[in-house]
């Protein structure tokens, strides 16, 4: 047995031992690459998902706020047009207390029966002469 026969052994046991060393660690290194891989596809598809719902819920906000302005539009249309018929009724009410009161210059019928007392159920005074807050209050 020759030097060279027991080096030859051993150092292509350690070529053996370096290679399977060698290909355990790329192994385990490739297996922390697929790991990370993994994880970002992971992260990548809960992003795709909360985009997609904050695109929903942005579609729906849109949708609402479409509709609570065309009805903010109705609602002032509809104030003006009521503002508008409440200055038409205090005019019209304006001139027919003007000429109730030429009616009252005028004509002596009408001023008669504008001087007589309101009845007492008018002047808020029931028949007998009470208030009606003045009555007990029944239960319901």
């Amino acid at each position: 047995m020759s030097v060279e026969s027991v080096i030859r052994p051993v150092s292509l046991l350690r070529s053996v031992a370096v290679a399977v060393a060698v290909a355990t660690v790329m192994a385990l290194l490739m297996a922390i690459q697929q790991i990370r891989m993994e994880r970002l596809q992971g992260n990548l598809a809960a992003e795709r998902v909360a985009r997609q719902a904050a695109l929903d819920a942005s579609l729906q906000s849109q949708a609402t706020i479409t509709t609570l302005r065309a009805e903010a539009k109705r609602n002032a249309d509809y104030q003006a047009d009521l503002n508008k018929r409440l200055k038409a009724s205090d005019q019209k009410a304006l001139r027919a207390r003007r000429d109730f009161e030429q009616l009252k210059r005028t004509r002596k019928p009408v001023r008669d029966w504008a001087a007589q007392p309101l009845p007492d159920g008018l002047r808020g005074k029931t028949a007998r002469g009470v208030n009606d807050n003045d009555r007990p209050t029944r239960a319901p």
